[in-house]
């Protein structure tokens, strides 16, 4: 909370600054998501300044923590972000540096600070510090540049090293060397992927994650973990839209979902059948300021895309989950299509901590780690044993399918399956009768109505208690469309169509 309250003071004050002072942040200190290219072809580093300080006379900027590799298998936490542990700015000499906090081996600081001064005179030069050793740094020219399609002003400033820094003057950091290695030559360059802006509005937009209408479907199926040979049981889950609400500031879907498990008795297992399991109604509900959905924090059976919000190796505990992390990647942006023909964009991962803070992305060798994965339009695409497998979708007003419902049988069926599966019309077209046939005996007395196109009542007639069926004669109707009203005591009436025909 204190580190809240001193971001929220900062940025108070320096809203009072000249507006001249406001420009060339390298990174906003409002927690607006920064993106870079580099690291690979197709994935997007994020990251932004999560709390802040004061240490004398500067402002100090701290990024978000996260993890990194400790060795080819195993994750370790960092002090450091990208392009370090904090951003620091001097009011009175107007400099940003960017620390990267290092360990000190043999008595050797391993500290890395980039110093970055675009209000100095084109050609001046100071030092920067790599490790225990300066690096001088020029301001080489101030001009103009497309930023993510947006022409902005740049400052551009060249080390002695050959490292080429740019700097934009409303969205921040251009390009600069990954792990802040400004002292070496030939670093890996980070480059912009997009203006710095909300992570609702960002990568990690709930309207994009998951963009649905009422009456779209989404099925999955649960391909358990067995240490044996072969499975006990399969899963299956059918989910429907009911509602989608958006407002101002956040989004929020109502879901109708039903499950069913089909038990195989292969040895090693016990019983076979088919378990379904009743109507649910499920609530999400995301903030479009920061993209984070509410649900339980941590891993679940509900698929719900919690922790989607983690940036690129963010980390976060995990509430009644010991020992254990859950960390995001960074966002895939050309990544391969999968599950129905969806791409993955984001995916978090748990860790589970080996020692200190050194953590594994497997509970044990013969066990693996709980992952989730996001596509663009559908939400979750797979998370832990459950895949995505069947879409229905409402996308630029027409409906798009991927995947088959067969494997879902009857769950959730439609008003028209429920209405099939109390009764029965035969035949129908009918000619000189009509058969009205009950899925079981009627429970209490019955009245059968056929009603004709203008609604009036043509025919009466009665199912007695434990009466199965009934014969609609239709000789002296005239022929045309009629409708079959079944009223079983106070309950409310069922119509199915009958066509008459000679």
């Amino acid at each position: 909370m204190k580190n809240v309250y001193y971001l929220l003071v900062l940025c108070a004050s320096l809203a009072q600054l000249p507006l001249q002072a406001q420009n060339w942040r390298p990174f906003r200190p409002n927690q607006d998501v920064h993106a870079f290219r580099g690291v690979t072809a197709d994935t997007v580093l994020t990251m932004r300044l999560d709390s802040a300080a004061l240490q004398g006379a500067d402002s100090v900027y701290y990024f978000n923590r996260t993890v990194r590799r400790a060795n080819s298998f195993q994750w370790q936490k960092s002090a450091n972000n990208q392009f370090g542990r904090q951003l620091r700015y001097n009011p009175a000499q107007r400099t940003y540096s960017l620390n990267w906090a290092g360990v000190s081996i043999n008595g050797f600081s391993a500290d890395r600070t980039l110093v970055l001064k675009p209000f100095a005179r084109v050609g001046d030069t100071w030092s920067s510090y790599f490790s225990d050793y300066g690096v001088q740094t020029t301001l080489l020219s101030r001009g103009t540049q497309v930023v993510d399609g947006v022409t902005d002003s740049v400052a551009i400033f060249r080390c002695s090293t050959g490292v080429t820094v740019m700097l934009s003057k409303n969205n921040g950091l251009v390009s600069a060397p990954a792990n802040l290695l400004f002292g070496v030559t030939n670093p890996k360059m980070l480059t912009i992927a997009r203006r710095p802006g909300p992570a609702g509005l960002s990568y990690y937009n709930p309207l994009d994650l998951l963009d649905l209408q009422p009456g779209n479907e989404l099925g999955y199926f649960q391909d358990p973990v067995f240490l044996g040979p072969f499975a006990c049981f399969d899963g299956w889950l059918l989910r429907r839209v009911l509602s989608r609400q958006v407002t101002a500031d956040s989004v929020v879907y109502r879901f109708q979902q039903q499950s069913q498990t089909v038990y195989h008795n292969t040895p090693s297992c016990s019983g076979m059948g088919t378990a379904v399991g009743p109507v649910e109604v499920v609530r999400m509900a995301a903030s479009l300021r920061t993209g984070r959905w509410a649900g339980p924090n941590r891993p679940n059976a509900a698929l719900v895309p919690v922790n989607t919000d983690l940036l690129a190796y963010e980390y976060r505990a995990l509430p009644g989950v010991p020992a254990s992390l859950m960390m995001g990647y960074p966002v895939l942006v050309a990544s391969p299509a999968t599950a129905c023909s969806i791409p993955a964009r984001l995916q978090q991962q748990m860790l589970y901590r080996l020692n200190g803070d050194v953590y594994n992305p497997y509970q044990a060798i013969d066990l693996p780690g709980w992952q989730q994965q996001e596509g663009p339009g559908v939400g979750v695409i797979s998370q832990a044993e459950k895949r995505l497998v069947y879409w229905r979708r409402t996308v630029n007003a027409a409906d798009q399918t991927c995947g088959s419902r067969t494997s879902f049988g009857t769950l959730l069926p439609t008003k028209a399956a429920r209405l099939a599966a109390t009764f029965e019309l035969y035949p129908n077209p009918a000619g000189e009768s009509a058969t009205l046939r009950l899925a079981g005996a009627a429970r209490v007395a019955t009245t059968v109505r056929l009603l004709d196109n203008l609604g009036r009542a043509v025919k009466t007639q009665q199912l007695t208690t434990g009466q199965t069926e009934l014969v609609l004669p239709l000789q002296s109707l005239v022929p045309g469309l009629y409708l079959v009203e079944v009223q079983a005591g106070h309950e409310p009436a069922q119509y199915l169509k009958l066509q008459h025909s000679r």
